[in-house]
């Protein structure tokens, strides 16, 4: 019986799997690499996956058309503000809001005020900066909410229940956020 030669190449065809690695993901990791050299990513990283967050939370404005106001904006604009300072908690404030509008495909005049609430929360959380993360929290939450109290309203004339359930919702998302997972952030953040 004489011995069959098999080529190398159908051994390794048949025996083992190729990894399919996306080359563009390859070169996003290796520019990521290069850039840390340079500049911190880390906020980028962390404003990249509060935007995205924040727009996948507030897309339940598509399905349930409730007076409910549960967003991620004032939780990470405290946060980026505390950890990063006051210019990265403004761009926060500001671009996980405007990630939402353009992934909900909805804007809406109250949007531009809100925008305005959450840099409110990033001015605050700047001015009262050395307290403890889950005192800063809550009080620039509530400074927050009353902001959004009296747009709410003189300019955009809100009925008194509107006002109420917008506000109490909120102040109670964000107190449960600050609570239960702002020193959680504060630790991975400060890493």
């Amino acid at each position: 019986m004489p011995v069959q030669k098999i080529p190398m190449k159908k051994i390794r065809r048949e025996r083992y799997t190729k990894l399919n690695i996306d080359r563009k993901w390859l070169l996003l990791g290796a520019f990521g690499f290069i850039l840390s050299f340079f500049i911190n990513i880390w906020p980028l990283i962390f404003l990249s996956i509060f935007c995205v967050a924040n727009a996948i939370l507030l897309s339940i404005d598509r399905y349930i058309n409730a007076p409910l106001d549960v967003e991620l904006s004032t939780f990470s604009a405290v946060l980026m503000t505390t950890v990063y300072g006051l210019n990265w908690g403004i761009a926060v404030a500001v671009l996980t809001k405007v990630a939402a509008i353009l992934y909900n495909k909805n804007i809406r005049v109250d949007h531009f005020f809100m925008i305005g609430g959450y840099v409110v929360a990033a001015l605050f959380a700047n001015v009262f900066r050395g307290l403890p993360i889950i005192a800063l929290g809550i009080i620039v939450t509530m400074i927050t909410n009353l902001y959004v109290v009296f747009v709410s309203k003189f300019i955009t004339m809100l009925s008194n229940y509107e006002i109420m359930m917008y506000g109490s919702s909120n102040a109670i998302f964000n107190s449960v956020l600050f609570l239960g997972f702002s020193e959680i952030f504060l630790r991975i953040m400060t890493l």
